[in-house]
């Protein structure tokens, strides 16, 4: 049987971002059948991180949380301790849960531990800048198109022959509304003895 690789640009992109989610990713204690106690990231830095534990041992570090907890307090063998006495006070910013629900992946960033679109889209790309005329811009009584053009020539978006120029395009520039200067944003829309008698227009 032929097996046939379907490619995925959303796949692709997940596994570009896995390093960032798993190391902003970790895990509020329940019961800790679900928790490596040593890899996990559940103590705000996996233990074995926190205790220098060399990558070559991680394969036989395969206790779960739940393995050191006995009537819903921390419970360490005593030679253990002894290794690693570090293990006692990192684990004592941990609260145990009195009930035994079930353990939680939580996003660190966020405040309640879930991962809302916003959130993400805001972690990857920061938080947009609260500009108060921009309801103006983009409301209802005003057709999209002329929004979009008001938007494009605030942020020099506008095809014009200075732009197309500054991205290598060879042609001479004129302005085809009062044939003196060159087309620019700032000229054809603001300059222009056109534009200017559109602007000075009155009923």
């Amino acid at each position: 049987m032929i097996s046939h690789h379907i490619f995925s640009s959303i796949w692709r992109s997940i596994k570009n971002e896995f390093s960032t989610i798993q190391s902003n990713c970790g895990w509020q204690i329940g019961n800790g059948n679900d928790i490596n106690f040593w890899l996990d990231n559940w103590c705000g830095v996996s233990i074995a991180s926190q205790l220098n534990i060399s990558p070559h041992f991680h394969a036989n570090l395969t206790n779960k949380v739940k393995d050191f907890i006995f009537n819903g307090q921390w419970n360490f063998p005593s030679s253990m301790l002894i290794c690693f006495p570090q293990v006692n006070f990192i684990t004592e910013q941990v609260t145990i849960p009195f009930e035994a629900t079930e353990d939680k992946r939580i996003w660190q960033p966020s405040n309640n531990g879930d991962l809302s679109f916003k959130q993400a889209y805001e972690f990857k790309y920061g938080v947009g800048q609260n500009i108060k005329w921009a309801k103006d811009l983009w409301c209802p009584n005003i057709p999209p198109t002329k929004s979009l053009l008001v938007w494009r020539i605030l942020h020099n978006k506008v095809s014009t022959d200075e732009n197309l120029l500054s991205r290598g395009f060879q042609f001479p520039s004129w302005c085809s509304s009062c044939n003196i200067l060159c087309e620019s944003t700032f000229h054809l829309f603001f300059e222009c003895s056109f534009a200017m008698h559109l602007w000075n227009f009155r009923n």
